[in-house]
């Protein structure tokens, strides 16, 4: 619920079983499984029931990304211990600018407001401006989105779908997701703890 720096225990137990790109595919995988079954939740997809399934866990893909990224992107620090992560989460994140089903200005204040919560460094925070008014509306969501999902209701999900329809609803529940998954990457800093454990 507060993500913050690695304890010393953990640290060393990660510095000791996983190389930087391991533990950034694990921390990567559980930031964005986590905002993702909350964007589950607060659209109502939650199944009542789940049968336990036993699956091998997926691995990375090993061919490279075919995709143009911007290597001043302030994310781009943050993921650099696998370059072909890296390349598909800044282009799920393109993808997710390139929606325009819910205002740009709204969904910036909403990213802004999750960093804030999570107390990212400042260097991976973006490097926009949000105004005043666009700062008012939807930030709320942003609260409840991180530290009390089920306070999001069907009322509140069926306003937003009157204003913007079922794209502008999930275009929204995307950004809160995957703000929420890589800002807690961002906020535990692993790899760059395990970049200094190997310097001690």
């Amino acid at each position: 619920m507060t993500p913050g720096k690695l304890a010393d225990d953990i640290k060393s137990e990660l510095i000791n079983s996983f190389e930087p790109e391991e533990a950034l595919e694990l921390s990567l995988g559980l930031g964005l499984f986590h905002g993702f079954s909350k964007l589950l939740i607060a659209l109502g997809r939650e199944p009542e029931e789940m049968e336990t399934t036993v699956i091998p866990t997926p691995t990375a893909p090993e061919k490279p990304a075919n995709f143009y990224i911007d290597s001043s992107h302030e994310l781009a620090g943050l993921l650099a211990p696998s370059p072909n992560l890296r390349d598909r989460w800044l282009h799920l994140e393109e993808s997710l600018w390139e929606m325009d089903a819910f205002p740009t200005a709204e969904l910036r204040a909403i990213q802004l407001r999750i960093a804030k919560l999570l107390g990212v460094p400042d260097e991976y925070l973006p490097p926009i401006q949000v105004t005043a008014k666009a700062d008012l509306e939807f930030t709320h969501f942003a609260d409840s989105f991180l530290f009390d999902i089920r306070s999001i209701t069907s009322k509140d999900t069926e306003e937003i779908r009157g204003q913007y329809g079922d794209v502008g609803l999930l275009h929204l529940m995307m950004c809160l997701a995957i703000y929420d998954g890589i800002y807690r990457v961002a906020s535990t800093q692993i790899h760059t703890s395990l970049d200094q454990g190997d310097t001690e």
